[in-house]
């Protein structure tokens, strides 16, 4: 036998052996699959290898029922395509999670979820007022454009973490899949915090159009106190499976009646009552501006701390992707949904500025001056905030049972005797605390721009920019494995300086990007919270609005 004869008997022997010790390996990661069935915990990197199997498939049903838009989405197929994360042609391990058994919901059926937030239509012409017609239209551009991008990066970290065998359901999912404990921590409590803002937001509003519904005057804070203990009451519902229907066509009246407001408001003088008692402005020559001169850095911050809150949907994308039959094709609802959102806002924003200029109120349905005309707008609007109050504040003590309370008591179920002990108090706690806010700060622009500021401003445009950074780099980290087997291959520790090296090398764009964006976010968010802080101030000084008093705000 030749020299080179032999050598090439040696290679495929050794090709033989590592064939087998491969295969023999999978054999093993299969049995540890299946041994540990309720294993929903794994590694970075399995959990990717197993999300590469689902976006293939979704792919090909995609690519074999064709569209206009194959080419966009072999263009994204390719950018979540991990080829050191191969199957090798080897099968591998398998579980069904009957966790994603119930996705079934169509993207165009979640244009409807996400396009809910328009509601916030009703505080963009007030920040019109304060800003002109050229730096507002160029906020709802440039927050538009911001929020489409941060939905899209998260949407697309998604998709590269999600499959069958282990379903992403929440945006603290995905946290603690790329950050462990104290990231997943952290974006619970934003969320947490933004959720009971948000329902302090929610119950002014609807206290507000209570007393605007009643000829005689109610005390302020004793309407809060029934508000806030009906809607305590309610949440005390285990499921608002019910009320989240009745949510739906709610959000469709509240879509019609913001028509209607343009409507009147296009044939009347503002409401000047409202202006002075809400804004602290009296009566006088309705005035706009392309650029609103004399306002202060304070009122220019808020107003734009506000237009950034009512795009802050992007938070709660992962719940709604998790809710898709295919996320791969989220892409579709996210832009469809922006974009209508933006319309109304643009629309609805232009057009009461031109009319009320100074005068643009907030809720803009006080600046109605037909009164039986606003009587019934404000009711709409009371009825929205009502149902949005239960969801908010159900979500919020959600949030605190499933994630604080097991970290306090490890074994606890939901129908026990103390667990439902634990769920009334949580949810007494919760909605006192959206009472004091309420109360306390009885303006809905105010409190608004600091929920912005705090929580949304973050949770939009700054974690979803470094988590898809993070993963990008990551991709470009692994990229030399090989023969990658789940649960098995564990990538080789580096140091913190190589990872971002190599990461920074291919995808230097985007890091340039994406620390422009977050350095700018942390601006407004110190910026954002210093004026909201001095905006209450301002508001106490100029208009009867008061903390914990009889007196009512409008």
């Amino acid at each position: 036998m030749s020299s080179s004869d032999l050598k090439e008997e040696k290679s495929n022997a050794y090709i033989n052996i590592a064939s087998a010790e491969y295969e023999v390996a999978v054999e093993e990661a299969k049995e540890e699959l299946i041994e540990t069935l309720e294993y929903e915990d794994p590694d970075l990197l399995t959990r990717m290898f197993y999300a590469q199997r689902y976006i293939e498939q979704q792919y090909e049903y995609i690519k074999e029922h064709g569209g206009l838009f194959k080419f966009f989405d072999k263009w994204l197929f390719n950018s979540w395509k991990i080829e050191s994360l191969s199957d090798n042609g080897i099968e591998y391990p398998k579980w069904e999670n009957n966790n994603l058994s119930t996705r079934t919901t169509n993207w165009i059926v979640c244009v409807g979820l996400v396009t809910s937030e328009i509601m916030g239509a009703y505080l963009i012409p007030n920040s019109f007022s304060m800003l002109g017609f050229v730096p507002s239209n160029i906020m709802l551009v440039v927050f538009f454009g911001l929020t489409l991008l941060s939905g899209g990066v998260i949407w697309w970290v998604f998709v590269l973490l999600d499959s069958p065998e282990f379903p992403v359901k929440t945006f603290a999912d995905i946290a603690y899949i790329i950050g462990g404990q104290p990231f997943k921590q952290l974006i619970i409590f934003l969320q947490l915090v933004s959720t009971i803002l948000t329902c302090g937001v929610i119950i002014i509003s609807a206290g507000e159009c209570v007393i605007i519904l009643r000829d005689n005057r109610m005390c302020w804070v004793g309407l809060l106190v029934l508000l806030a203990g009906v809607m305590m009451l309610l949440s005390l519902i285990k499921k608002l499976s019910v009320i989240g229907k009745y949510c739906l066509m709610v959000t469709f009246i509240n879509y019609i009646s913001l028509f209607i407001q343009l409507g009147y408001i296009g044939h009347s003088e503002p409401n000047w009552a409202n202006a002075l008692s809400v804004l602290g402005i009296p009566q006088g020559p309705i005035e706009t501006y392309g650029i609103t001169p004399g306002m202060s850095l304070m009122n220019r911050v808020v107003a734009i701390a506000n237009i950034s809150y009512v795009f802050a949907g992007s938070i709660v994308f992962p719940e709604i992707i998790s809710e898709l039959k295919r996320p791969f094709e989220f892409w579709k609802t996210l832009i469809s949904a922006e974009t209508i959102i933006l319309i109304v806002y643009l629309i609805f924003g232009n057009y009461i500025y031109a009319y009320q200029g100074q005068f643009s109120n907030s809720p803009a349905v006080f600046g109605v001056s037909n009164i039986n005309a606003m009587k019934g707008l404000s009711f709409i609007t009371f009825v929205t905030s009502f149902f949005q109050g239960l969801v908010f504040g159900h979500i919020s003590c959600k949030i605190v049972y499933k994630n604080y309370i097991p970290m306090i008591i490890k074994t606890i179920r939901f129908e026990s005797k103390r667990g439902l002990t634990i769920w009334v108090a949580i949810v007494f706690l919760i909605w006192i605390a959206i009472f004091v806010i309420g109360a306390g700060v009885p303006q809905v622009g105010a409190v608004s721009a600091f929920t912005s500021s705090l929580t949304v401003t973050p949770l939009t445009y700054i974690v979803p920019y470094i988590t898809h950074l993070y993963m990008l780099y990551k991709i470009e980290n692994i990229s030399n494995i090989t023969n990658f087997i789940p649960f098995k291959t564990k990538l080789e520790k580096t140091s913190l300086w190589q990872f971002s090296k190599s990461g920074y090398k291919k995808h230097w764009v985007f890091s340039f990007l994406y620390s422009g964006i977050c350095l700018g976010a942390f601006v407004l968010l110190g910026m954002g919270l210093w004026a909201s802080v001095e905006y209450i101030k301002y508001i106490f000084d100029v208009t009867d609005a008061s903390s914990f008093s009889c007196t009512s705000p409008i």
